[in-house]
């Protein structure tokens, strides 16, 4: 089954590389970026090596606080960019000597695309709140170990060290996490109060059952462009440049699921789920979505970290999202920033009960949210 994607608000799908300043070149006045092979450019030098002690010369006295495009000016290199985007926000740190580096979005042969891992991953952590949501309804006694084993994960005690302490409790949750995640998509909910339960083998993990391939490939500057991101409610508040998808930009991606009556006996009855018309799954995608948006249009409203002025454009923009979400649209959050734990685990644990929520919570992250939990 094919599917249209249409990006809602600036995406950033990382490679773990970063563009750094010896890579690029800017153009202030024009506001674009142009990005380079460094190898190519060094190698155009191969023949004057004057050129190119000096290059390296001012590489080492100037790590940060001079670029590519300073090189390129200085000896009029004419190189070809790899490709050129508009860039908004700011080049520079604050103390406006040191270049940033550019967090890269993800690509093939120098192509952009949205890989299905992280299209399937997003109806992953929709499934996994949707089902345990359900469950819940279900069966209270199932509600109630969840929530007993979740407030479990702070219970730590003979820890003099804060950072031992810390660590316990990351640990207490990952396993925590684990557990419920193999029940759900591996195990089925017979295993909730098996004592001696253990993670279940992934083969049998439902979603290897939902088929979901790369998108189709787009040239970087038909879809991207440079931003200077800040994350809220974070203690690294600082801001950092991304490659990121434009707004309005389409891809397109095949999606199915292999449904079959003899699976139901290998499988977890959580299988269910995966029904071959999609329904439950964007069943599962717009409860997720409208609980997220909605986490969302309360923090906005409540915050100090924006100004007044700023706060109506983006609630009007989340807003708009919800009613995508209403009219049967699927709606997703992937990429940099969607914030697995607070948007799956404990957004669940903050509908179930806000009170364990407000005293399990801010031991869960690290120090600087402790005051306002997310």
């Amino acid at each position: 089954m094919k599917f249209n994607l249409t990006v809602l608000s600036p995406i950033h799908i990382g490679n773990s590389n970063q563009i750094n300043n010896w890579s690029y070149a800017y153009d202030d006045r024009n506001k674009k970026i142009k990005i380079y092979s460094f190898e190519k450019v060094v190698n155009s030098l191969k023949n004057n090596k004057e050129r190119l002690i000096n290059l390296t010369s001012m590489i080492e006295r100037n790590p940060l606080q001079k670029s590519l495009g300073d090189i390129l000016s200085l000896y009029n290199i004419t190189v070809k960019p790899l490709y050129e985007l508009d860039i908004k926000g700011y080049i520079k740190r604050e103390n406006k000597e040191e270049y940033k580096p550019i967090h890269e979005f993800i690509k093939e042969s120098g192509k952009v695309y949205i890989p299905g891992s992280e299209i399937k991953g997003s109806i992953r952590t929709a499934l996994f709140y949707k089902i345990l949501k359900d469950k819940f309804l279900e069966s209270p006694a199932i509600k109630n170990k969840f929530l007993e084993e979740y407030k479990d994960c702070v219970n730590v005690s003979n820890y003099r060290d804060e950072r031992e302490r810390k660590s316990k409790i990351k640990k207490n949750f990952s396993n925590f996490i684990e557990k419920w995640e193999s029940i759900v998509f591996r195990a089925g909910f017979s295993k909730v109060f098996d004592k001696d339960f253990k993670s279940e083998d992934a083969k049998k993990d439902i979603l290897k059952l939902l088929l979901i391939s790369d998108s189709d490939l787009k040239n970087p500057q038909d879809c991207l462009e440079v931003q200077d991101v800040k994350p809220l409610g974070v203690s690294r508040g600082f801001r950092e440049l991304h490659e990121l998808l434009k707004v309005g930009t389409k891809f397109t991606i095949d999606l199915k699921a292999s449904f079959k009556e003899e699976y139901k006996e290998l499988l977890p009855e959580t299988y269910g789920y995966l029904d071959l018309e999609l329904k439950k799954i964007k069943e599962a995608c717009s409860e997720f979505a409208n609980a997220i948006l909605s986490e969302d249009i309360h923090y906005i409203e409540n915050t100090n970290e924006i100004k007044n002025e700023e706060k109506q454009s983006i609630l009007n923009k989340l807003k708009k999202r919800r009613e995508l979400v209403e009219k049967g649209f699927f709606v997703l959050r992937i990429g940099k920033h969607q914030g697995f734990l607070s948007t799956t685990i404990n957004l669940l644990v903050k509908e179930l009960d806000q009170k364990v929520y407000s005293e399990v919570y801010p031991n869960l992250v690290n120090k600087g949210y402790k005051d306002k939990p997310n």
